[in-house]
């Protein structure tokens, strides 16, 4: 994120050095384990969704840095393995046009280090950019996302995605998941400070 050298990012950096951040970038990231109930569902989150996470976020969704992957989840995905053993991950759908400028699924992408079984349900008809939105017209976009007919729901299923700002993308997955799927919770790396308790 900072551009520099390990070896000019200090000692800790250089005995500790596996972490894709600095030990600067990385102190930048509240880190805190957040729970709570969902649509009636479990959701965890690892990190406050604040300047410093948004920042590497951005590079890495907007400006396709797809050297940042592992950096979201590198100090959780032991924790997370334990957590969500036996469970499948199901993606939150981006919008196409998104992931063909891009090049790459960036959920996809960040959570391949888990190394579980991924799979991808949905279909995300809607491809106008969130962030333009306000909070009314997100929530009405729950509907721009829908079930692919083959999607195998059997087990548990997590739903991953980065964050939870406004949950509209999370009500819209579990809308067009309905009763298909008997074991769901919910894992975002970050959580906007309006959920935390």
């Amino acid at each position: 994120m900072c551009g520099k050298e390990l070896g000019t990012a200090g000692l800790r950096d250089i005995l500790f050095g596996d972490d894709p951040l600095c030990i600067q970038c990385r102190r930048q990231w509240q880190k805190k384990r957040i729970f709570f109930r969902f649509e009636g569902h479990r959701l965890r989150s690892s990190y406050v969704y604040d300047e410093a996470f948004s920042r590497c976020l951005i590079q890495y969704k907007e400006l396709a840095d797809e050297a940042l992957k592992d950096v979201f989840l590198y100090e959780e995905v032991r924790w997370f393995r334990r957590v969500y053993r036996g469970a499948r991950l199901a993606m939150l759908p981006s919008a196409p046009m998104k992931v063909q400028s891009r090049g790459f699924s960036h959920l996809l992408r960040m959570f391949e280090c888990t190394e579980m079984e991924i799979i991808d349900p949905f279909i995300k008809l809607d491809s106008a950019d969130q962030k333009k939105r306000s909070v009314s017209e997100r929530r009405q976009m729950e509907h721009g996302i829908f079930l692919k007919p083959d999607a195998d729901l059997r087990g548990k299923i997590v739903l991953c995605d980065d964050t939870i700002t406004t949950g509209s993308t999370l009500k819209g997955a579990l809308n067009a998941l309905g009763d298909k799927a008997e074991d769901i919770e919910i894992y975002t790396v970050s959580a906007n400070r309006r959920w935390l308790v």
